[in-house]
C-alpha cells in the first residue's frame, strides 16, 4: 500500500476516540482547496507491506481506532486486506471516502465500524464537476450513499467543506433535503473550511475561511425539526457539535 504519511496519535479523526490515521496516496478528485494535496503526487511517500502496517498498529498501544485517509483509500488495491487485518487486531476502523467506489466500500463493509463520507456539493452534476475538476459519475456516489444506509452496523458521517465562492446556503439546503429524502439516519457535518499550506499558496486568497456565524445561519432553521439524522456544526468556535446544542 502507498502511504504517504502516518499520524500516531489524533484525537479529531474519529469523534470521542483517539486514533492513528494512515494517510493513502492518490485521488481521482483534483479539488482546489484540499488541505493533502501532497498525496497526489506520485512519488510521494512509499510502498508499505500490509504485515508492516499492522505491526505499526499492534504496537500502538495509545490508541484504539484506525482511521484510513487519503488522498482517497479506495484507489489502494490491498485496502480490504489491510481492513481485514485490522479487524483482526481489535481496533475500531474509520475510512474517509469521497465516495466514488461503491464495490470497494461494499468490499470492506464487513470489516469496517465508521464510514466518513466527504459529499463535495449537491448531487448537481455540473458543481460537482466545477468544485472537483473531473468527470464525476453521480451514480457511482448515490450507490455508495444507498448501499451504506441499510449497513446498521456501520456508523455513517456525510459532510460538506463549506468553501466560500463555491457553495452557498441553498446547495446545503439541497444536500439536507435530499438525505431527508432517503430517510438517512447518520450525522451530517457542515464543516468550515480553513486555509492550510498543502491548499497552496495561490489559492490562499481565492477562497476563504467562512465565519461561525455564517455556517450556523444555515443549519439554524433545522434546529429542533426532529429530523431523521443529527446535524452537526464543526469549526474552530465550536469544535465538533451538534446544531441543537448551540
Amino acid at each position: 500500500m502507498r502511504v504517504g504519511g502516518i499520524i500516531d496519535v489524533s484525537t479529531k479523526d474519529i469523534p470521542h476516540r483517539s486514533s492513528m490515521v494512515i494517510f493513502t496516496v492518490g485521488c481521482n478528485f483534483k479539488c482546489d482547496f484540499c488541505h493533502n494535496k501532497y498525496l497526489l503526487q506520485p512519488n510521494v511517500g512509499r510502498e508499505y507491506e500490509i504485515k508492516e502496517l499492522i505491526d505499526i498498529i499492534k504496537t500502538n498501544l495509545l490508541v484504539s481506532g484506525v482511521s484510513i485517509s487519503g488522498g482517497e483509500p479506495t484507489l489502494q488495491k490491498d485496502l480490504p486486506e489491510l481492513c481485514k487485518q485490522v479487524q483482526k487486531s481489535g481496533k475500531y476502523i474509520n475510512i474517509d471516502t469521497n465516495g466514488s467506489n461503491p464495490d470497494v466500500i461494499m468490499q470492506i463493509s464487513s470489516y469496517i465500524n465508521r464510514v466518513a463520507m466527504d459529499l463535495k456539493s449537491p448531487l448537481n452534476l455540473e458543481k460537482f464537476r466545477k468544485i472537483t475538476h473531473t468527470k464525476v459519475n453521480l451514480d457511482k456516489i448515490i450507490e455508495t450513499i444507498k448501499f451504506l444506509i441499510t449497513q446498521k452496523d456501520i456508523e455513517f458521517e456525510i459532510r460538506t467543506t463549506y468553501v466560500e465562492k463555491l457553495l452557498d446556503a441553498r446547495d446545503i439546503n439541497e444536500i439536507i433535503d435530499y438525505l431527508r429524502s432517503i430517510d438517512f439516519k447518520g450525522n451530517f457535518v457542515l464543516q468550515q473550511y480553513q486555509y492550510r499550506e498543502g491548499v497552496g499558496e495561490n489559492f490562499k486568497e481565492i477562497f476563504s475561511k467562512p465565519e461561525h456565524y455564517v455556517l450556523y445561519n444555515i443549519l439554524k432553521p433545522y434546529k429542533g425539526l426532529g429530523l431523521p439524522f443529527k446535524l452537526f456544526l464543526r469549526d474552530e468556535f465550536v469544535g465538533y457539535c451538534n446544531i441543537d446544542d448551540i
